[in-house]
């Protein structure tokens, strides 16, 4: 378990946040199981018991979740990017099909926006081509957006 420091570096805090088992990791997936706009930590080990760890945040912090159907697009809308606009910064992420060994993390995006986010817009680009714009989606709730015909 790695903590980003804000400075680009990362430092081992596994031990500190109680992952200390040493079984055979497989597979590892991020998923927002409880809907509490956190993500969990699902890992499966071989030979050994599959391990949910969850997360346990402050609640301090904003937060935003996109989940997409495509229409004409894939209707998992796989490939879809959705860019953030928000405080000054922009991220953008994309849905995959595919995370990792063995694994899928949960295809609804999340965006972690720190503390007082001002959200501008979220830029949805599906595989259709089509491009769709949402003006200042609220924060701290998931979004259910279908493409639009």
């Amino acid at each position: 378990m790695w903590l980003n420091d804000g400075a680009g570096k990362f430092v081992d805090v596994a031990q500190q946040v109680g992952v200390t088992d040493t079984y055979d990791g497989r597979a590892v997936a991020l998923a927002d199981l409880w809907n509490r706009g956190v993500l969990d930590v699902v890992t499966a080990n071989q030979n050994g018991p599959l391990l949910i760890y969850r997360n346990i945040a402050s609640g301090d912090n904003a937060w935003i979740e996109f989940e997409l159907e495509g229409v004409a697009s894939n209707r998992s809308a796989i490939g879809a990017q959705v860019t953030l606009y928000w405080n000054g910064q922009r991220q953008m992420q994309d849905v995959a099909g595919g995370i990792g060994f063995s694994a899928q993390n949960d295809r609804r995006l999340h965006y972690g926006l720190g503390r007082k986010s001002e959200i501008e817009k979220a830029v949805i680009r599906w595989p259709s081509g089509k491009v769709q714009t949402l003006d200042k989606p609220r924060a701290g709730e998931l979004h259910k957006v279908r493409e639009p015909q």
